[in-house]
């Protein structure tokens, strides 16, 4: 099971090993996997939308990065806003502080379980976890459509903003889950837990800043990478 520990731009300094990797196992799939984007020099990939905005989540495993997702206030510039803007022709583009862009996971390839239980649904669970806690109304973002069965396997409401559209390719399509606490629970019982995955060090920013600048401190989700 993994730990999904919490990184923002308060607590990066904590966990330079491990985000190194993350942009190193980032670069594997986006670039060599996927082919979405060119080869980078220096074997890590970055996009203009790794700023201080944007919240981490690496789920760590044995000691290693095995999947991951980055979440970005809508009411920054993001994925959707920037570069897939035609693709919300239902209800436009979210600019919502509220609301969390989901983007940026992946799960190296001897943890990708066909099963339900695998480290996807864990991933989903800390997110879905990590949500609540910070107050969101909804995460999600352009995705795969691969993605919407699961969803819904996990008894969750996703919402597309438009329609499914194929580039190079694959189809995509940009939704929205809604975050409550029976979504949250449903993950838990797919996975047979009753604990948090969440794991937080240090001093932590909240994902809705704005005018709010008071820092979180870790409590009860504060445990060593493992």
């Amino acid at each position: 099971m993994i730990a999904a520990h919490v990184i923002n731009a308060q607590n990066k300094h904590l966990y330079e090993n491990e985000f190194d990797e993350f942009l190193r196992r980032r670069h594997d799939f986006f670039v060599h996997q996927k082919g979405w984007r060119p080869p980078s020099p220096d074997g890590r990939e970055l996009d203009q939308f790794d700023t201080d905005a944007a919240t981490y989540l690496l789920g760590i495993e044995d000691d290693r990065v095995v999947t991951s997702a980055r979440l970005i206030p809508t009411s920054e510039p993001h994925m959707v806003s920037e570069v897939f803007p035609h693709m919300c022709e239902k209800s436009g583009v979210p600019r919502r502080p509220d609301w969390a862009e989901w983007t940026r996971t992946f799960v190296v390839p001897d943890k990708r379980s066909a099963g339900l239980r695998g480290t996807l649904t864990q991933l989903c669970c800390a997110v879905m976890e990590y949500a609540l806690d910070e107050g969101l109304s909804a995460v999600g973002g352009v995705q795969e459509t691969y993605f919407m069965p699961h969803h819904g396997a996990l008894k969750w409401h996703a919402e597309p903003l438009g329609m499914a559209r194929e580039e190079d390719g694959e189809w995509y399509i940009v939704a929205y889950i809604e975050v409550n606490e029976a979504a949250l629970n449903s993950a838990r019982k797919i996975l047979g837990i009753t604990h948090t995955l969440l794991a937080r060090r240090g001093t932590q920013l909240p994902f809705m800043r704005g005018s709010q600048e008071i820092s979180k401190v870790s409590g009860g989700y504060d445990q060593p990478i493992s």
